[in-house]
């Protein structure tokens, strides 16, 4: 440990003061009776979760990636971290409810400003939905690896110029957003993506904040009980694992989905060879695979697909046959 402190923090001399880092990520203690920097938090999220609401709405990179840049939700998520590391329980139990109600806020806003304006979102189409509904372990990975770098440049007193880069990286606001977005559409499947993807990256920036917080030293500038904080550090590791675990079989569950999407493309066009239809698209979601196809005239027999498509592993997929006819239809105004 002293030789990473020495590596990463100069014998600490490079590492910010324990109380300038709890300045910065306690929103609410018991020695500051100040609502200040809770309010001005409450502010920033409110604020960030309305840009990418309108990020998302619109599929706007840009406009989500500013959302990204302006939301706070990091602070209480790596509070969480540098309490379990000075062992205050008091102070776990205030950033976990800042936290949790953070989460409220950001599903709560989309969901509702959606339901009440009758915003119709097709979800699939939608590329900042689409890209934050199917979390693999990779996600996980990657998560990671930003949640270090973000509790680094915390944690290191010449480093603060890289938060506006952690803060596009650790995707955090605009998942959550995506899952109030996608309830109210009742898209749940993918409202559950979304909500994996946040946890991902908020437990993974918790376990990080709480190994650079203790290689920094403070832990140790503490000196307090560490039985006070076994529980929490217990909860915090069955979360990881647990994300591990549903992360792996989603990863999976994606590889099988490819694979069934490319073999049932192939086999599609083999099936339809000769006939009168063409092939449009295939997709494979949920033990379905639709195939889209456009043309007229007798399908050919089934048994020609079923002969040419491969089977992935266990999986039994029900097939989907949706003809497309090309056709145009002019609505009457109804004057």
């Amino acid at each position: 440990m002293a030789t990473l402190t020495g590596l990463l923090f100069d014998d600490g001399a490079k590492a910010t003061s324990l109380d300038d880092v709890s300045d910065q990520l306690y929103l609410r203690t018991s020695e500051d009776e100040s609502f200040d920097k809770l309010i001005r938090y409450a502010v920033l999220l409110v604020l960030s979760t309305a840009i990418a609401t309108g990020g998302i709405l619109t599929n706007s990179t840009a406009t989500v990636i500013g959302a990204m840049i302006v939301a706070p939700l990091g602070t209480p998520i790596q509070a969480i971290g540098l309490a379990i590391v000075t062992t205050r329980p008091l102070q776990i139990i205030r950033s976990v409810s800042i936290l949790l109600g953070s989460v409220a806020v950001v599903i709560g806003l989309p969901w509702v400003f959606t339901a009440v304006l009758h915003i119709t979102v097709n979800v699939e189409a939608n590329g900042q939905i689409s890209g934050r509904v199917t979390p693999g372990i990779l996600d996980l990975f990657v998560a990671i690896a930003t949640g270090l770098v973000g509790a680094f440049a915390t944690a290191r007193s010449d480093l603060s110029g890289v938060l506006p880069g952690v803060a596009i990286a650790i995707s955090l606001v605009p998942p959550l957003a995506v899952v109030g977005i996608c309830l109210s559409q009742g898209a749940w499947h993918e409202a559950w993506g979304g909500f994996l993807l946040f946890s991902a990256n908020a437990v993974a920036m918790i376990i990080c904040a709480i190994a650079v917080f203790t290689i920094a030293g403070y832990g140790a500038a503490a000196r307090r009980d560490r039985k006070a904080v076994k529980r929490p550090l217990l909860i915090v590791n069955l979360a990881l694992l647990l994300l591990i675990v549903i992360l792996s079989v989603a990863s999976i569950q994606s590889f099988v989905q490819s694979v069934e999407t490319s073999r049932a493309t192939a086999a599609a066009k083999i099936w339809l060879d000769g006939s009168g239809y063409e092939l449009v698209a295939v997709n494979s979601k949920n033990g379905v695979i639709t195939i889209d196809i456009l043309g007229s005239g007798p399908l050919p027999d089934s048994s020609g697909f079923n002969s040419a498509n491969d089977r992935v592993l266990w999986s039994q997929p029900t097939v989907e046959v949706r003809v497309v006819n090309g056709s145009e239809v002019t609505l009457d105004p109804g004057n």
